[in-house]
């Protein structure tokens, strides 16, 4: 994968310093206090009742350690209400948590008016829309916590077209999007959150930032995991991992469903992967249907201007570079080859959960279990 093998640049195009140097220069040097107050008048107001909150949240919490810990002084309660002590510390342990909480979303009220402040900006020098909350994520792939078909269902068929599509489990803020509407973006990136219950399926991360992005037709399922950004091997089983030649498992490791090999090789071209080495070694990379999904870590406040510059600057690479692979890729299993993927290239399986239900079972029965037997065999 050296310099020789990556396609030139076409004439006229920006070199990568200078374009990425523009969608960094695009970010709001600065936003004053001033235009917070301008752009929302309230919070400011939302930030002092926060602040007699958090007081009220100390007082609470030193109640709560004098009741419950005589830290730092021990409490005397008269006999004849030293029955409420128990009622007292429940009471004084919840009351402490939700004044805690209540009270540093209101003082964080104004920073948060201004980070929406410099996306707004920044979405306009970079001819994006913008939405502080975003429409609901897609369903769809690893990520974004899309049901996957376990061992069982060799076919991974998803549901038909035309048919309802599952409530999204994850709600988007601080979002980027291009296109005719916000419905259907051809790219959009922002902040997701997961917001399901404990028994729907959960992603890989709670909270994520995220690069969405329509490439030209329906591509096999392939998943790119970064080594830098923790792995997803307790999700995907070993037997779809694809091992590539040259320096790119340093960084990488490609999933496939099983007998799309050749397909992954002919995507997964030098160029390709490259520009994946160069630019996106931070981040794990979704191909599922038509959608090009992106996941980052580095999703705090300060992050902000060179994840956002970053990934807009990939999203243009990958257009080019992966967009014209997909362009002139064909399945010949599937039934049209140049528009469809076959229903056994469409999804990896997830690994089964039954070995590790089976090992935790296991475990929970040897530790209750393992006084009384080590007792019986010392009275033997």
């Amino acid at each position: 994968m050296s310099g020789a093998q990556r396609r030139q640049p076409s004439a006229g195009a920006n070199p990568p310093a200078d374009r990425l140097a523009q969608l960094l220069a695009a970010w709001p040097a600065r936003v004053t206090w001033e235009q917070v107050r301008e752009a929302d008048p309230a919070v400011f107001k939302q930030a002092a009742q926060g602040c007699l909150l958090l007081v009220a949240a100390c007082c609470v919490t030193l109640l709560w350690l004098v009741t419950t810990m005589d830290w730092p002084v021990a409490l005397e309660l008269p006999t004849w209400l030293d029955w409420l002590r128990p009622l007292l510390t429940v009471v004084g342990l919840f009351a402490s948590i939700l004044l805690w909480l209540f009270g540093g979303i209101l003082v964080s009220m104004p920073a948060d008016t201004r980070r929406a402040l410099a996306f707004q900006g920044f979405s306009e020098r970079a001819g994006l829309s913008y939405a502080r909350f975003g429409f609901a994520s897609p369903t769809l792939g690893v990520f974004f916590a899309e049901k996957l078909p376990g061992m069982r269902d060799p076919a991974r068929a998803r549901p038909p077209m035309g048919a309802t599509p599952p409530p999204s489990l994850f709600r988007t803020a601080f979002v980027l999007w291009q296109g005719r509407d916000g419905l259907n973006p051809t790219l959009q990136l922002g902040i997701a959150s997961h917001q399901g219950s404990k028994s729907d399926p959960k992603g890989p991360r709670h909270a994520f930032r995220y690069l969405s992005m329509k490439l030209p037709r329906a591509l096999p399922h392939l998943i790119i995991d970064a080594r830098g950004n923790g792995s997803l091997r307790s999700l995907l089983p070993g037997s779809q991992r694809l091992r590539l030649e040259g320096n790119f498992d340093r960084y990488f490791t490609v999933y496939v469903p099983q007998g799309y090999e050749r397909d992954a090789l002919e995507l997964l071209t030098p160029d390709v992967m490259a520009c994946l080495i160069d630019y996106g070694r931070s981040w794990d990379i979704e191909v599922i249907d038509d959608t090009l999904q992106l996941a980052s870590t580095r999703l705090w406040r300060r992050r902000d201007r060179d994840e956002s510059a970053a990934l807009l600057y990939f999203a243009e690479l990958a257009r080019e570079e992966l967009g014209h692979q997909a362009a002139t890729y064909s399945d010949p299993r599937a039934t049209t080859p140049r528009v469809q993927v076959a229903a056994q290239g469409r999804r990896l399986r997830r690994r089964s959960t039954v070995w590790a239900t089976v090992a935790l079972a296991v475990g929970v029965v040897v530790m209750f279990t393992y006084p009384f037997v080590l007792g019986w065999w010392l009275d033997r």
